[in-house]
């Protein structure tokens, strides 16, 4: 099931455009995270996402950082949530889903996931299934 576009696309900048990840049932974990989150938690990712899809770029590692170098995904980090992203082909950044952090490390299942949807949706965009077909 393919949501439409105005349901997962997050943000549209000049750089970016950010979408939620959505599974072939159509769920948006990051987006269901977001939703249930406190107004704050939903204010500094919304701060975060606009500034990265407007300027370009955010430097700043305490609110956006690598977290796994050879599959090339970063986190954004609102307060001590963290919401998994990736870069894709046509300047879309994709937030794959979100968890509440608790210790200093990075959750090793949760980076698992990240990595599972990130090549999901690599694989679903390949296959030319994961968009609607205009």
């Amino acid at each position: 099931m393919v949501p439409k576009t105005e349901d997962f696309v997050f943000y549209v900048g000049e750089h970016y455009r950010v979408e939620f990840y959505f599974s072939e049932k159509g769920r948006m974990f990051a987006k269901e995270y977001f939703q249930d989150s406190d107004s704050q938690v939903q204010v500094k990712l919304l701060a975060l996402v606009k500034y990265i899809s407007e300027n370009g770029r955010l430097y700043d590692e305490n609110k956006f950082r690598l977290v796994d170098k050879h599959e090339k995904l970063y986190e954004f980090k609102p307060k001590h949530d963290r919401f998994f992203s990736f870069f894709h082909e046509g300047k879309k950044i994709i937030i794959t889903h979100a968890y509440h952090k608790k210790t200093q490390k990075v959750d090793g299942q949760e980076l698992a996931r990240a990595i599972k949807y990130k090549r999901d949706y690599e694989q679903r965009v390949k296959e030319g299934s994961y968009y609607e077909n205009k």
